[in-house]
């Protein structure tokens, strides 16, 4: 899943994902921007996701 990243905002995202348990046979992500993502489920619900380049964090946008 990782191997795939074409960035470290990306890989950043994939790995939290791992620690997050949110499994790619369940959960797609989508890039949306450079430092932006979107996961999203097989019933359409999604999450944004923030990397935050400074602090190197993951954060879920509610």
């Amino acid at each position: 899943m990782v191997k795939e990243a074409k960035s470290i905002a990306e890989y950043a995202f994939r790995k939290w994902m791992e620690r997050e348990n949110f499994q790619t046979a369940y959960f797609k992500l989508e890039m949306t921007g450079t430092h932006e993502a979107v996961i999203m489920d097989k019933n359409g619900d999604s999450m944004k996701l923030v990397y935050d380049s400074e602090t190197r964090n993951v954060l879920p946008v509610y």
